[in-house]
């Protein structure tokens, strides 16, 4: 059946170059994360992960594009996949409503990926795209293995449907005390806690403000602290900051940042990416600091969630997050057999 839709698989870079503005404001009109799923992310990855070849595959209707989702084709294994590195919640970028091209546009990845070792889509949200396009296509014991206990991982999201003071109030009396008390001990000591804007900051210095500190805080750990992370976060910062879909929170001792948290834009909330502190202000307890301002925030612009990412750390429980799985959906190269016409190239789904 002919629905108008014409799916292809963009692999050069200078062509991937000229969707850039269509990739950014069909991005706006879904639900995915505007950092991870921005034609800036996209365009950044081989400067850390440059074993991996564009795959990118593009639905159009009338000529116009309607539909894309980021994938990468992994040379050394020869699979096709989401490049996940220091990113969560990718998916297929299309208005909230286009599930014709949800669905069109993963059953045409899954005839390109057959070609290889399958197609991997790992660390999506149970109302990701990727999982409606999906369910619509039968995959419904694919998406059970994907997100069962145990197979799955947990991510902290703090609900602030309700506004800030009331969330405050689900907290223990003993944290919000510890809270309080940090609160108050940083106002005594002249040290605030805001949000850096454009107005006052530029974007061009986020990059090394938020690698001195990070590595002040995790030292070597940190995956972000090598050469080829390092020569990443200078590439990608700045845009997200300028376009917005990066915001970045401060812990300021009089005028120099001490701390700092990034997070990334969604469109119901934030996702806490990663951040880091000067070991002199420890003492204040800086993540709680961050974290607090941060929801605040959130609250001020009915944001309904703020997700603090995995739930591994024992500090996130003190916060009372509901428990969010994120699983992958693994196809192997056999697994879909279409009943339409879904050829390869400028052709109809």
């Amino acid at each position: 059946m002919d629905t108008g839709i014409q799916c292809e698989v963009v692999t050069d870079s200078r062509s991937i170059l000229s969707l850039c503005e269509e990739w950014n404001v069909l991005l706006t009109h879904s639900r995915c994360n505007r950092a991870f799923n921005s034609s800036q992310w996209y365009s950044a990855v081989p400067l850390i992960l440059p074993e991996l070849s564009p795959f990118l595959c593009i639905a159009r209707r009338a000529g116009t594009v309607q539909g894309i989702l980021p994938l990468w084709l992994d040379q050394r294994q020869q699979k096709v996949e989401f490049a996940g590195h220091f990113c969560d919640h990718l998916d297929i970028i299309a208005a909230d409503d286009d599930l014709e091209v949800m669905t069109g546009l993963l059953a045409f990845a899954l005839q390109e990926a057959s070609r290889y070792g399958g197609l991997s889509l790992r660390r999506i949200k149970p109302d990701s795209n990727c999982v409606r396009a999906a369910r619509a296509l039968g995959f419904c014991r694919q998406i059970e293995e994907g997100f069962a206990a145990g197979t799955a991982r947990e991510y902290a999201v703090i609900d602030l449907s309700l506004g800030y003071d009331r969330y405050l109030k689900s907290l223990s009396r003993k944290f919000r005390l510890t809270l309080n008390r940090m609160r108050n001990k940083a106002e005594r000591d002249g040290i605030v806690t805001r949000e850096l804007h454009l107005h006052d900051f530029v974007p061009k210095r986020l990059p090394e403000a938020f690698l001195s500190l990070h590595s002040a805080r995790f030292g070597g750990k940190s995956r972000l602290l090598s050469q080829s992370a390092s020569a990443w976060v200078h590439h990608l910062l700045p845009s997200l900051f300028a376009g917005q879909s990066l915001r970045a929170f401060a812990l300021f001792v009089g005028d120099q940042i001490a701390g700092i948290d990034l997070a990334m834009v969604g469109s119901s909330g934030l996702y806490a990416w990663t951040g880091g502190f000067l070991p002199e202000v420890e003492q204040y307890d800086p993540g709680k600091l961050l974290i607090d301002k941060t929801i605040q925030l959130c609250s001020v612009e009915r944001l309904m969630e703020y997700d603090i990412g995995w739930f591994q750390q024992q500090y996130k429980a003190h916060w009372k997050p509901n428990i969010r799985r994120i699983g992958n959906l693994q196809f192997d190269g056999c697994e879909y057999q279409s009943s339409n016409a879904i050829a390869v190239g400028n052709q109809s789904v």
